[in-house]
């Protein structure tokens, strides 16, 4: 899949953000509680450079926070801003939790601190992906089961050669064109071309181009559907395998 330039500055200026933000939390983790300037007495006095950490955490985090709305698609499908929220949160959560292991001089309300946000960060981060691994999940398992049809017919053509398991075949293949013109996946000359190879008799022992294709536009159609394919990249693959025909 294509890198735009749109995708490529979302995670320039996202990932840059989650820098500068675990730096700064980083540092005023280590400073711990403090305080300067003022008419009353301070038990514990803010090391100089402070002050720059805060800024700098501030700056990482709307740097974060804008990483994602320059993606094309900011969060709602895969892609360079989903990315950028994960890393941030799952992987800002899982920084902490590292940092609060490793550094036993942390007061008690440190840890404290730490434990919550990583308990909060973490799953935010896991959670916005769920959607897509399922989507991607059926269209997995709808796959091969479209691609494996004509295989199994091309390994044993002597036993699929009857007239029951051809009609049979041949309605299931005009369910799947059905289906593919209605989601708008066929355009109407595409479907009407598909539909005239599926009608058309095999030859011997040789097996119909169109199953082929129609096997692999369906899986083109399930990635798209899970956000994988943009609607460019499924329509220049899917031109290609109806050319293929010509090759065949």
């Amino acid at each position: 899949m294509k890198i735009s330039v749109r995708e490529t500055l979302s995670l320039v200026i996202g990932l840059s953000g989650v820098a500068l933000l675990g730096i700064g939390v980083s540092k005023l983790l280590d400073t711990g509680t403090c305080g300067s300037g003022g008419p009353h007495v301070i038990a514990r006095e803010c090391p100089k450079g402070s002050g720059v950490w805060g800024v700098l955490l501030m700056v990482g985090f709307f740097m974060w926070l804008i990483g994602p709305f320059v993606s094309k698609a900011n969060i709602t499908k895969p892609g360079a801003g989903r990315v950028v929220w994960t890393v941030g949160f799952t992987g800002g959560g899982i920084a902490l939790l590292i940092k609060g292991w490793t550094n036993p001089t942390l007061s008690a309300d440190s840890y404290l601190a730490i434990y919550l946000m990583a308990g909060i960060f973490i799953p935010m981060g896991i959670a916005i992906w769920i959607p897509t691994l399922l989507r991607l999940r059926r269209a997995w398992r709808a796959g091969p089961a479209t691609a494996t049809a004509p295989g199994t017919e091309t390994a044993s053509p002597k036993a699929d050669a009857g007239p029951t398991s051809g009609v049979s075949d041949r309605r299931a293949r005009m369910k799947q064109l059905n289906r593919l013109r209605s989601s708008g996946a066929l355009t109407r000359a595409e479907f009407d071309q598909l539909k005239r190879d599926q009608a058309g008799p095999l030859a011997d022992d040789r097996q119909e181009p169109s199953r082929d294709r129609l096997a692999l536009i369906q899986q083109l159609a399930g990635l798209k559907a899970s956000g994988i394919l943009s609607a460019e990249e499924f329509e220049a693959k899917k031109q290609t395998i109806m050319l293929s025909e010509a090759v065949g």
